[in-house]
């Protein structure tokens, strides 16, 4: 299997240097690192990092809040510590010494305890008009870039000629436009519906406010909420659209400045959000963002923290940042994408790697384990990791995340078992306008649920490449899919195909679809599973009884849009059963390890390293410890154990084997399998 290379990279506040020792601490902390990562981005957390610089003609302090996250007072290895621009120069430029990239990265917020006293960074106080406005009519303590100035000016400009001068001034590499930079901090149901965004919105889409509404709202708050009800109840696509161009002209203008002064950039995904939840939630288009010639995206794959319940969430997002991550490198597949690893954060008080390291360990194998195939072969999704948040972490634990993150990009495979999911560009945004109607699923979410309950899917596919594409497909809403893509799908025969979507009369005219007789009511869900030679295996739609649709109607009667990603979006209601039938059928379509204990907690992702060798990453979703017992379908020669536990040989038997796997965590093996009489 061929080496794989990566990126290492490493976000971190001032505080995890010194700037009483001559080289600012560098030395040091890159021996307790022991690595030198490829970049550093240097988390300066507020606008006015950029919006209150005095130029360099004399020496000044930075805002205490710069010199720390939040101005928190002390981290573990010393107390914060006064930075003048000098300082942070000075640093940038031995950082640089040692080959790194150094980014500067700040947030859209602005405000910070010191003691119990709320404050807030100077710069961005003196400007509430750029703040985002709730529908309520209530003033979010974030700045909206895309608002403008008092004086009618367009922030956007000002921020860009600032960002432009501070990175010339310091000689950073380039910009991290870091959350609130590259979406709004609440959905659009929620915000931005002041004035200044609805003005906006008008003039460029030409929509029509509705006469009983009220022109001017800001600082009424019920004709406000009632302006901004009306645009989301019945202008919602519009509104999303806009956004979406509103964010890629700000990045437009971003990079074009950035290109001139020979800098880079990378971006925040829009909070943890695959395409579709990212458009529909906070209209942000990475297809557009990508077009505005950035240099790639850090995903934000933090789930280490959420499973260990950062900020108190009940939240276990595996299946969901798996599903997002592949599908984000299906729609932007030139785009590197390095992964957010969720190591700790001493100001959102949370630490995976100290208090929830199998989960942390667990991120890390199965994220760098996600892949994108294409007429070329496979590669792998992510380009690397970024260490979230990189101060004060001991030698011992850098040697701990470094042995895995190495241990995770080993090597290539040639293949993975399991089925690959097929991406059209055209089917997201035409479900984009089928779920604001229907509430119907979009591919996001049937991947999260087929994930979540076992189904082996760790690779995507476009749809333009099927037909250089082998092994087992998996296709959902299958009738919203153009023509000519319907026609690629229903003619792949270079392996079997699980194909799901409703029966709508479009898709029931079609004569190969009627060939399979599936007893299904028209707009109906239903599930095909097909052979190499296009025959259908199994059909079946999902039953509907008088109880469900009485459950559909309570949920659609009570629900309300998420306002954070931590909310769910609505979706109508899949069974659980026509669900489980899917899993079934998909297994059955592949060739992976069959799990014949504790099925419901152990999952496998098989990747084929050599020709009769894999490589099986073994993860189980139980808070205990869960024994995993696997028959590979094939006798097994040997078994090698890549991972530090189980800390004992694993011994084949035939076809089968058995190990311990720990609580929320992971264990990678290699078998070596014998070869069958005919190979």
């Amino acid at each position: 299997m061929k080496a794989a290379s990566y990126e290492k990279w490493i976000w971190i506040e001032l505080i995890g240097f010194d700037n009483r020792e001559s080289d600012y601490g560098v030395a040091a902390y890159l021996d307790t690192v022991g690595f030198i990562p490829e970049s550093i981005f240097l988390l300066l957390y507020t606008p006015d990092f950029v919006h209150a610089h005095k130029g360099m003609d004399t020496e000044w302090h930075l805002p205490m809040e710069a010199c720390s996250y939040g101005a928190r007072p002390y981290g573990k290895l010393h107390d914060r510590q006064e930075w003048t621009n000098f300082q942070l120069r000075s640093l940038v430029t031995e950082l640089q010494k040692h080959g790194i990239d150094v980014y500067c990265s700040f947030f859209d917020i602005y405000q910070f305890h010191v003691g119990d006293t709320l404050r807030a960074s100077e710069w961005c106080a003196a400007h509430p008009e750029l703040y985002e406005m709730r529908k309520s009519g209530e003033a979010f303590p974030a700045i909206n870039p895309l608002k403008r100035l008092k004086d009618g000016s367009w922030y956007e400009d000002l921020f860009v000629q600032d960002l432009m001068k501070v990175m010339s001034d310091y000689g950073f590499d380039g910009y991290h436009g870091a959350d609130g930079y590259t979406s709004p901090r609440l959905s659009l149901a929620e915000t931005d519906y002041s004035d200044d965004m609805v003005e906006q919105f008008i003039a460029a889409t030409g929509v029509d406010i509705h006469t009983g509404l009220a022109a001017r709202c800001d600082g009424n708050p019920l004709d406000m909420e009632q302006r901004a009800d009306w645009i989301w109840n019945n202008k919602r696509l519009e509104w999303i659209r806009f956004h979406c161009e509103r964010w890629g002209r700000l990045w437009d203008k971003i990079m074009s400045a950035i290109r001139k002064e020979g800098k880079k950039a990378y971006l925040n995904t829009a909070w943890t959000r695959d395409p579709f939840e990212a458009i529909y939630r906070y209209g942000v288009d990475y297809r557009r963002l990508s077009d505005s010639g950035i240099d790639g995206f850090v995903v934000e794959t933090v789930g280490a923290s959420l499973s260990a319940g950062a900020g108190e969430t009940e939240y276990e997002p595996g299946a969901e940042f798996a599903a997002m991550l592949l599908s984000i490198k299906a729609y932007v597949p030139e785009q590197k994408l390095v992964c957010l690893n969720a190591i700790q954060d001493t100001n959102e008080q949370w630490d995976a790697l100290s208090h929830a390291p199998t989960v942390l360990e667990r991120d890390i194998y199965s994220l760098a384990n996600l892949y994108l195939q294409n007429s070329s072969g496979i590669s792998r999704c992510s380009g690397g990791f970024m260490a979230c948040l990189g101060d004060g972490i001991s030698r011992d634990g850098w040697n701990w995340i470094a042995k895995r993150w190495d241990g995770a990009f080993d090597g290539e495979p040639l293949r993975t078992a399991g089925v690959r999911m097929v991406w059209s560009d055209r089917l997201l945004h035409r479900s984009l306008e089928d779920y604001s109607e229907t509430r119907h699923w979009p591919v996001h979410k049937y991947m999260t649920e087929l994930i979540s309950r076992g189904a082996p899917l760790h690779t995507i596919v476009n749809v333009k490449d099927i037909p250089e594409t082998d092994g087992p497909i998996l296709v959902t809403l299958l009738h919203l899919l153009p023509d000519e893509e319907l026609q690629s799908v229903l003619a792949y025969r270079n392996g079997s195909s699980v194909l799901i979507g409703r029966m709508t009369e479009r898709i029931s005219r079609i004569q190969t679809i009627a060939n399979w007789r599936i007893d299904c009511e028209i707009n109906g869900l239903f599930c095909v599973t097909r052979d190499c030679s296009g025959e259908a295996v199994e059909a079946f739609a999902m039953e509907h009884s008088a109880d469900f649709e009485r459950q559909e109607e309570r949920q659609r009667s009570g629900f309300k849009e998420g306002v954070s990603w931590l909310n769910s979006l609505y979706f109508s209601p899949v069974s659980e059963a026509f669900l489980s039938k899917c899993v079934e059928g998909i297994i059955d379509r592949t060739n992976v390890p069959k799990s014949l204990k504790n099925e419901a907690f152990i999952r496998a992702a098989v990747l084929e390293t050599l020709p009769h060798r894999w490589r099986i990453l073994i993860s189980n979703l139980h808070m205990n410890y869960k024994s995993a017992h696997l028959d590979a379908g094939r006798p097994i020669d040997k078994i090698t154990v890549l991972t530090d536990f189980p800390g004992v040989p694993v011994h084949p038997r035939g076809s089968e084997f058995s190990l311990y796997v720990p609580g929320r965590g992971i264990v990678m093996i290699e078998l070596e399998l014998q070869a069958s009489g005919d190979e």
